[in-house]
């Protein structure tokens, strides 16, 4: 039996086999390449096309009001801090802290020893000068002395009781008096201490009345008037508002703080205790048909309007800006809806959609 003769592949045959394989592979991978790059263009495509999600707030009328910041500090409107005029011991005290006091009530006594030998030593004079004179004047008068030596006793007995009439009235710098009816609020004194001159003893205030004293920086004070009213913020009392109205302003500044002062009233009834320290804000204008805008809408002096499903960048004017919400004096009218906190990459004529549970004016 014959053998079978089985065919052999020739090199031309597998040169070929493989080069259909590689062309087969460099096709597979060039429609992979082309599918990724389409799906790359049409991702960014939706990228660029679908709708940014944002949260709209409507412009609304409302009530915008112009004020001036200023901090202050609680104080009486009458206060006295009481110091000696003379360096003397002390001799007693009369009063303590909270007491109430009339005018002229004695708060201390200071030791006026010397000064009273002094007040008796002057009047014995004055006593003396006044002899004097009453002879004189009764030889003058019967021809037995001449008219100088008259008129030179009537001086020497005018001297004498001034004299005398001084130093009594200086016994009165060694009694410490109220200056007017108040309470003591301080008291610096103690039987035996050296009171010294300049330095207070005491501190007095009327009670019943406080008021605040701010410093209004000097570019501001030009704005402001006597009357207008100012609204007070205290961290004793946070939360809480509590009405003044300016009641003057100094006439001259600190040129080294660059301030003004401002005195503002308080109800007599307020919470606020003297020491406190607050931060005013001084009213200048009240506009009530302002229009207003949520402050986060604004961005670098513009605000995004949404039109037809798009953004629109608008450039507006401002005026008063708050915390929660600015006024815009142009470029934006009322029911006009704006993007609240636009994002820094927003473009004009974006493609935008409210968020889902964002109702279209709420901000």
């Amino acid at each position: 039996m014959a053998a079978e003769t089985l065919p052999i592949a020739t090199p031309a045959a597998v040169t070929t086999t493989a080069g259909r394989r590689r062309r087969r592979q460099r096709t597979w991978v060039s429609i992979f390449l082309v599918v990724v790059a389409l799906a790359a263009a049409a991702s960014a495509a939706w990228a660029l096309l679908r709708p940014l999600p944002v949260t709209l707030a409507a412009a609304a009328r409302g009530e915008a009001v112009d004020t001036v910041y200023a901090s202050g500090v609680v104080e009486y409107v009458r206060q006295a801090r009481i110091a000696p005029v003379v360096t003397a011991p002390i001799r007693k005290v009369l009063v303590e802290e909270g007491q109430s006091v009339a005018a002229g009530q004695t708060l201390a006594q200071l030791d006026d020893g010397p000064q009273e030998a002094t007040a008796l030593q002057l009047e014995a004079q004055a006593d003396l000068a006044r002899a004097n004179a009453r002879r004189t004047g009764r030889l003058y008068a019967a021809g037995f002395a001449a008219r100088a030596a008259d008129e030179d006793a009537r001086s020497q007995l005018d001297a004498a009781d001034h004299a005398a009439k001084s130093a009594r009235v200086r016994l009165e710098d060694y009694r410490i008096q109220a200056p007017f009816a108040g309470r003591v609020l301080r008291r610096e004194a103690e039987p035996g201490d050296l009171a010294a001159v300049g330095q207070p003893l005491f501190v007095i205030a009327v009670p019943d009345a406080l008021r605040i004293t701010a410093d209004v920086d000097e570019r501001d004070v030009g704005r402001l008037a006597v009357g207008r009213e100012a609204v007070i913020r205290s961290d004793a009392f946070p939360g809480q508002v509590f009405p003044a109205r300016i009641l003057e302003i100094t006439p001259q500044g600190d040129s080294t703080g660059r301030v003004f002062r401002a005195r503002l009233s308080l109800d007599p009834a307020t919470v606020l205790k003297p020491g406190m320290t607050v931060e005013a804000n001084l009213v200048i204008a009240r506009r009530p048909d302002a229009i207003l805008v949520p402050t986060r809408a604004l961005r670098e002096g513009a605000v995004w309007v949404a039109r037809d499903g798009h953004a629109q960048r608008r450039a507006v004017q401002l005026g008063v800006q708050g915390v929660d919400r600015t006024e815009v004096t142009q470029g934006l009218a009322v029911g006009e809806t704006v993007i609240l906190d636009p994002p820094a990459d927003l473009k004009d004529g974006a493609r935008i959609a409210v968020r889902p549970g964002k109702a279209a004016g709420g901000g």
